[in-house]
């Protein structure tokens, strides 16, 4: 039951970030429209950004896992599109919030989990350092939530082709062979 009133307390906050800017949300407002008491919030969360932390670490788990059991690399990628798409009017919100680096964090965490992953399957005995390994799987997770958070809101935009784009990138196929001087 704690849980279920969590997810209604992130829930309501999701629905109305999705209408006003996050500075116009207060702890007053939200459980007026959740109809809970003052009491119920604060046991559950600190404050707004506390709820808006959970809300966008819930949600990119549920990423991961989606992405995780997709039949095949494509439809994980498509997964995050999805997500970045479907989100784009709060992440727009968010941009300028005080969190975003926290929000931009989850994001690239969760790519990283997912590549990671990938890295681990397709490459089970890879030859690199835990270092190097993570400083690739981060440049690639950041290139990813980038690319997403610049291409999603392209009137004209074809997922299909960016999916493709981005797969072949982390797959090594759009600079394939040996490329010492780059």
């Amino acid at each position: 039951m704690k849980e279920d009133m969590k997810s209604v307390i992130a829930d309501t906050f999701s629905e109305m970030l999705e209408k006003e800017d996050i500075d116009k949300i207060t702890v007053t407002r939200l459980i007026a429209q959740c109809h809970i008491s003052r009491q119920t919030f604060y046991y559950h969360f600190k404050d707004i950004m506390d709820v808006l932390e959970w809300t966008f670490r819930r949600a990119t788990q549920e990423l991961v896992e989606q992405s995780l059991n997709a039949k095949d690399r494509l439809k994980a990628l498509t997964a995050y599109i999805t997500f970045v798409r479907q989100n784009r009017t709060k992440l727009k919100k968010l941009l300028y919030s005080r969190r975003w680096v926290q929000i931009e964090g989850m994001l690239v965490e969760a790519v990283t989990v997912y590549l990671a992953e990938l890295a681990r399957n397709r490459v089970p005995d890879i030859e690199l350092s835990v270092d190097d390994l993570e400083v690739m799987l981060t440049f690639y997770a950041c290139g990813m939530v980038g690319v997403l958070l610049q291409y999603v809101d392209k009137p004209n935009l074809n997922e299909e082709k960016l999916v493709l784009q981005m797969e072949r990138i982390i797959t090594g196929k759009m600079f394939p062979g040996k490329h010492d001087s780059i």
